[in-house]
Order: structure tokens, then sequence, then C-alpha cells
């Protein structure tokens, strides 16, 4: 689950592939569900990572990142106006994983170049898109020993923590590049 910065939209996946948007009354606190977006896929697949950011580049706006245990990562624009409906922008289909990975956004310092996305991986590795590459998203991957369940950057965006399914914590510090 995540919500928006106002705190009156709540997004939020399923075991069967679906994403929610809830609308919240801050005044009484009443939840209602104003949108569900069902994913294509023939199998459904239990969303790992619901995460909704205020602004992106690549939709103008705010935008929303998906991940299921099947692979499917999406990236969806959020329209505020109509209840959080959700777009999808762009899906790439990555390869199906046995736990419950997490991905994530990158930091906004790294928009100026694109739309980076880093997930997990039952290869044992972090892997880094770009969006606005279609043909070769990977653009870097950090090792493990088992397979990345887990990642999480700082509130500086200069960490990135990553676990893996081992126990192993490795805390990566962004380099700074010219």
């Amino acid at each position: 689950m995540d919500h928006d910065h106002t705190g009156q939209l709540i997004f939020c996946g399923d075991a069967q592939g679906c994403v929610y948007t809830v609308t919240m009354d801050s005044h009484t606190g009443v939840l209602s569900r104003s949108h569900r977006h069902r994913s294509k896929a023939k199998h459904k697949s239990p969303v790992t990572t619901v995460q909704y950011r205020t602004f992106s580049l690549l939709a103008r706006g705010p935008v929303m990142l998906t991940f299921s245990r099947d692979g499917s990562l999406s990236f969806f624009s959020v329209s505020l106006e109509v209840q959080g409906y959700l777009t999808l922008r762009c899906a790439l289909k990555l390869t199906p994983r046995l736990h419950s990975i997490r991905a994530s956004f990158c930091p906004l310092l790294s928009l100026e170049k694109g739309e980076y996305i880093v997930a997990g991986s039952e290869e044992a590795n972090v892997y880094f898109y770009d969006l606005t590459r279609p043909r070769h998203t990977c653009v870097n991957k950090l090792g493990h020993s088992y397979p990345v369940i887990g990642i999480a950057w700082n509130h500086g965006e200069n960490l990135l923590a990553s676990s893996d399914f081992g126990g192993t914590v490795i805390v990566w510090k962004r380099s700074k590049t010219n």
C-alpha cells in the first residue's frame, strides 16, 4: 500500500494482480473504492510493490509503480482530478519471481537523465532500469549472494539498502557522476 501526498488517496494491490484506488474522507475517515486496475495477464499474480510519487518528468505529474510476482513492472500516471484514476504509461516484463520481491523508484535527483526504477531479483542482483529506454532498459546491477527481496532508499536518497534471502543487508552509497 501507499498513499498520495494529501493522504486522501490510498493505493493498494491484491493477490490477484489488481490495484485499487481508495478515497478517504479526511473529516469522517470513511473509505470508498474509486477505481480498480486489473492486470491483463492470464495468470493472476500477487502485487508485491505499490509506490506513489508526486512528480515524474515522463508523466508530467504524479505516478505510481507496481511490481508483481510474475515479473510485471508497471508505471502509471495518476489523475488526482479523477480520484486517482490510473493510466498505464509503460510496462516491463521481467523474470517471474518465487519470492515477494520489491521494487522502488530511484531518487528524484536522477530524473534529469531518465526515469529510473530499482528492483531485486531471484538472480541475486539489484537491477536498475530506465523506463525512457525501450530497448536497453537495464542500466546497472549490483550483486548479492542470494535472491534480493528488499530494497529501500534513505530520506536523503544517497543510500540504497538491499536485503537478500540469506539475511544479508548491504548499504550502497550513491556515487557522484560528472
